[in-house]
């Protein structure tokens, strides 16, 4: 089965649950892509009423939210009447994260250094979901230059958890997640360098699917380090995230062979972690256990240490090139907080080489994890939301998500705990096996 084939599966399956009724009798925004491009194919519903109904919830609540810094009415409505029948996408309402560069939009990035920019040509993940058919809502929030766990933006303000409106959403990511939690739109885009998209996924209760490195294009990123770098998905559900994920590649679908191996690291991933995470991550595994996986402990090549050795030299190299000439020669355009970043000098050629040399034994070491399992499971991040007020303990919100970044592996969390505040769980396959793990991730999910 190929792209093409998969995708009219996935939208072509019966509605299970959703009477099928007017769109005037029901909650539009309620929908998940594969049920809302159901009713679509069918036309009970048109795009420019699915289209106006999330234009008007977003009316209503980002205000209070903050999720969007630029709302797209006139656009969206305009796809949305030209949206052509048959397209993968066909009138499915999105957002992107305000590093991606969008035609005509302003693309912020977060930042004052972009505070005006408007590019001339789209993203190539923007242009690809455009080229299938789904309609622009507008461009969600981000922290500073994608450069922190937070979205608490001093430019563009702060986005609240839709789940505790107190709390952070996580970042980078944090108005796509807060967008799509809240039913502001129907998926929305993200950008992955340490965590950027599952945490946030994990903090608001979403679905944050990051790809294997390099499996989509970063071009049209506003972003800093190339090697960690990744483009991702936030949806509600893993099976929106598989429509979007086969919808701009050309995977064919995995092979998955029962029992389903799954690893749980015996170390690391759990200092340190709040008793509500470690309660809902127990639960998770053993209803996978429940579900006929075999479950096992495994060891990986991580500690405490194993950051700032193949990690922060790598990063900071990278982010002193992108944007150290621009705080040298504009410093105003930074906050206090992220030039605090080039208040240390950058690493020399010699320390970027010896971590890079690092990095890819690291990525062999975890590369021949997969030989034994299928996938590994930790919680996403070891606690829940903080207060928008402090503290905020960035480097332990960042813990269980920069080493997958690092090894260039698929990675995705799905909620576990929507009681309270959000959990995530989180999980990692074999570099290249994005497909396979999304149907795995598929079958844990629950219910």
């Amino acid at each position: 089965m190929h792209r093409r084939e998969a995708i009219a599966a996935i939208l072509a399956a019966p509605l299970v649950g959703v009477r099928a009724v007017s769109a005037q009798r029901i909650d539009l925004t309620s929908l998940t892509i594969a049920q809302a491009a159901a009713r679509l194919a069918n036309r009970e519903i048109t795009p420019l009423e699915l289209a106006n109904a999330y234009l008007a919830r977003i009316d209503k609540l980002n205000k209070d939210l903050n999720a969007y810094v630029t709302v797209t009415r006139d656009l969206a409505r305009r796809e949305a009447r030209n949206a052509k029948p048959g397209q993968s996408l066909y009138g499915i309402p999105i957002a992107h994260k305000d590093l991606f560069e969008t035609r005509g939009i302003r693309t912020t990035a977060g930042s004052l250094l972009f505070e005006e920019h408007i590019p001339a040509t789209n993203a190539i993940i923007v242009q690809q979901l455009e080229s299938m058919g789904a309609v622009l809502l507008g461009k969600t929030n981000t922290h500073e230059l994608g450069g922190g766990v937070t979205t608490i933006n001093p430019f563009f303000g702060t986005t609240r958890n839709p789940s505790d409106r107190t709390r952070i959403p996580g970042g980078s990511s944090g108005g796509s997640a807060a967008a799509v939690a809240a039913h502001l739109c129907a998926a929305a885009t993200g950008s992955d360098t340490g965590g950027s998209v599952r945490i946030p996924a994990a903090l608001c209760g979403c679905v944050g699917f990051k790809p294997s490195h390099g499996r989509l294009s970063t071009q049209g990123l506003i972003a800093a380090s190339p090697t960690f770098d990744h483009v991702g998905f936030l949806t509600r559900t893993v099976e929106d995230a598989q429509i979007l994920f086969r919808a701009v590649t050309d995977d064919d679908i995995a092979n998955v062979v029962n029992p389903i191996r799954v690893g749980v690291p015996t170390r690391y991933f759990f200092d340190g972690m709040a008793p509500e995470v470690e309660s809902a991550f127990a639960a998770a595994m053993a209803r996978i256990g429940s579900l006929g996986a075999r479950v096992t402990s495994v060891s990986m090549p991580i500690d405490d240490k194993t950051m700032s050795r193949i990690f922060d030299p790598v990063f900071m190299f990278e982010l002193w090139g992108r944007f150290g000439a621009d705080w040298r020669t504009n410093p105003g355009s930074f906050s206090k907080q992220f030039s605090t970043v080039f208040s240390f000098d950058r690493p020399g050629v010699g320390e970027y080489e010896a971590a890079v040399a690092a990095l890819k034994s690291y990525q062999a070491e975890i590369d021949k994890l997969f030989n034994d399992v299928d996938v590994v499971a930790t919680p996403t991040v070891p606690i829940t939301a903080p207060p928008i007020a402090g503290p905020v303990d960035g480097m332990k919100i960042l813990r269980n998500t920069w080493p997958f970044n690092a090894a260039g592996t698929p990675a995705i969390s799905i909620p576990v705990a929507r009681a309270g505040l959000p959990v995530g769980l989180q999980l990692v396959g074999r570099r290249g096996e994005d497909d396979k793990l999304l149907q795995i991730a598929r079958r844990f999910e629950a219910n």
